[in-house]
């Protein structure tokens, strides 16, 4: 994973308040890392998790969503499709297309998590204002 033109140093995973562009977390990271963020459907109320995998272009690929039924933004599982049942949730993997960034609308009810590739875990929720949203970018 190389650093942008005309930056050096290592690139890290950095989660901003979109409004401000404060800085909430930022941890260096490589190419093949992964990391997970789960919340609580808004409108089905059932747990939700996606595993996102970290591309040597700075990328991001959705490995998988997990989510425990059926709701708006959620993959529409078809016949033949492959998934798995796993803990009392549907697993199903991510589409091909990378996501130069991952944006993410907070509010309280969606209680938003973030484990990090070292294993942090962070409460989006708590870190911006209800209804503000935060930006997750490898830079």
């Amino acid at each position: 994973l190389a650093p942008p033109a005309g930056l050096a140093g290592p690139p890290s995973l950095v989660v901003e308040e979109v409004d401000t562009g404060r800085v909430l977390h930022r941890e260096f990271v490589a190419a093949g890392q992964t990391f997970s963020l789960s919340y609580v459907h808004s409108s089905e109320r059932v747990p939700v998790r996606g595993l996102f995998v970290i591309q040597p272009d700075g990328s991001l690929r959705v490995r998988e969503t997990a989510f425990a039924g059926f709701g708006p933004g959620l993959p529409a599982l078809r016949p033949g499709d492959a998934w798995r049942y796993e803990a009392g949730m549907i697993v199903a993997p991510g589409p091909a297309d990378p996501l130069p960034e991952l944006r993410v609308r907070l509010a309280p009810v969606t209680r938003h998590r973030l484990l990090t590739p070292s294993g942090v875990e962070i409460d989006l929720t708590g870190l911006v204002p209800p209804g503000g949203a935060v930006r997750i970018v490898i830079r």
